[in-house]
């Protein structure tokens, strides 16, 4: 089936066209392309998101088409997140409850990892709430290094506080790419984040140093656009640290006391940007399924069907048993 380019091309002639690609492409049944494999979505919401002309809702939408697709075809989601009423941990919990198949209701379909303190918000109807609906709750311990008390929270108001939260998101980071065999970006914060970098670039790092295929969907902006710009050859100013600086007088004293304490791997945007800008679109390609031209229409579309169709041809090619 082809599209004529010469022809005005509708939503609805979209939507058919991709839907009998996807069919084409599976040549399956939509159930089990992706048993046991691990699945990480990267959203928070961006910060600009009203002026890209859609709203949080548009970003709803599009997660609960792309979890339902991924929960069909038999995989497990992975995600970091916090315990806001509102917040993408709730949401991912009541679809994996809807979506996952009848005679699985046993299984397990969503990790969804809790750094140190934060899983010391948990309270145990929390915990039942979320193994009902198919959810296992991960508690990341704090790295072995910190001299803290485990049973107390920090809230992260002070610099010694916030160097605890940065090394903790960083070591539940670290344990979620253990076991991630695919990553989702969307959206994603830029400033007033409690790690050493955004939550999604420090994910978005990880799992290119580590070559895990990963999907940048770039419609609703925030740090997943930057990174794409990054991967273009492009320095976007969200990812200096004098940007970074100029949001956030107390982030300077943080990475100040940061610096002075860990020997290697400092806080760096400039070597990170470096990273980004000479990782390439052939090897971001050669990694996740994709062609360099639609790895290009990825970081561009606006259209649903087409982000989803996208999504599953990559990981289809890269994860399919």
């Amino acid at each position: 089936m082809k599209l004529d380019s010469k022809k005005n091309i509708t939503n609805k002639d979209l939507n058919k066209f991709v839907a009998q690609e996807i069919k084409d492409f599976s040549k399956e049944k939509e159930i089990n392309l992706f048993a046991g494999q691990n699945i990480a979505i990267s959203i928070s919401d961006s910060p600009e998101i009203d002026a890209l002309g859609f709203s949080f809702e548009h970003q709803k939408n599009l997660i609960v088409e792309l979890t339902r697709a991924l929960v069909i075809h038999g995989s497990t989601l992975i995600y970091g997140g916090d315990l806001r009423n509102n917040g993408y941990t709730r949401l991912f919990s009541e679809l994996v409850y809807q979506y996952r198949p009848s005679d699985e209701v046993d299984k397990l379909f969503f990790k969804n990892f809790f750094s140190f303190p934060i899983y010391l918000k948990l309270e145990e109807s929390d915990e039942l709430d979320f193994k009902k609906n198919g959810v296992e709750p991960i508690k990341v311990s704090p790295p072995e290094g910190l001299k803290i008390d485990r049973s107390k929270f920090y809230p992260p108001d002070t610099k010694e506080n916030l160097y605890i939260w940065s090394e903790c998101l960083s070591k539940m980071r670290s344990e979620m790419n253990d076991i991630t065999d695919a990553r989702i970006f969307t959206g994603g914060s830029m400033a007033n984040f409690k790690g050493k970098y955004p939550g999604l670039l420090e994910e978005a790092l990880l799992s290119l140093k580590n070559e895990i295929p990963v999907y940048f969907i770039g419609i609703f902006g925030g740090v997943t656009q930057r990174i794409i710009e990054a991967l273009n050859g492009k320095t976007p100013p969200e990812l200096t640290m004098d940007w970074q600086l100029s949001q956030n007088i107390d982030y300077k004293e943080f990475i100040d006391h940061y610096n002075s304490i860990k020997h290697v791997d400092k806080i760096d945007f400039k070597e990170r940007m470096t990273f980004l800008n000479e990782y390439t679109l052939k090897r971001l390609s050669n990694n996740n399924g994709l062609s360099i031209e639609e790895n290009k229409r990825l970081f561009s579309s606006i259209h649903t069907s087409e982000i989803i169709f996208l999504v599953m041809k990559g990981i289809t090619s890269k994860l399919k048993k």
